[in-house]
């Protein structure tokens, strides 16, 4: 589902809420590109960057996205080293559904937090 249309179709409807299509039907390419937690700057290194074909990158994780069904799956590798314990960070697994906001933001759910995620230009 391209996002350009409801965008066009919203400005010649005056008046009409936006409403965003349901996340299952959302087109894998929504996600591409960079995004940055609403409370954090589009310029800190740990924005997260989600890559055409499934790879993502941050400051320090690596790893891979998938988006089906309503939801996300990142399987990351943290790069960090432990400050205190010197040991290197292990490979974890994220996934949970995704509510589109609208075409540059949704908010990832990981109960039982929630990640709002804002694309960065």
């Amino acid at each position: 589902m391209v996002w350009r249309g409801f965008s066009l179709a919203l400005l010649a409807s005056p008046g009409i809420a936006f409403a965003a299509p349901p996340a299952a039907a959302i087109d894998p390419a929504y996600f591409e590109g960079r995004w940055s937690l609403l409370e954090e700057s589009c310029t800190a290194a740990t924005n997260w960057t989600m890559i055409a074909g499934g790879n993502f990158v941050s400051e320090d994780l690596s790893g891979s996205w998938e988006w089906s069904e309503g939801e996300l799956l990142l399987r990351l590798e943290d790069l960090a080293i432990d400050e205190e314990s010197g040991e290197a960070g292990g490979r974890f697994r994220m996934n949970g559904p995704v509510a589109i906001i609208d075409q540059d933001r949704f908010d990832f759910t990981i109960a039982p937090e929630i990640y709002q995620l804002r694309r960065c230009s």
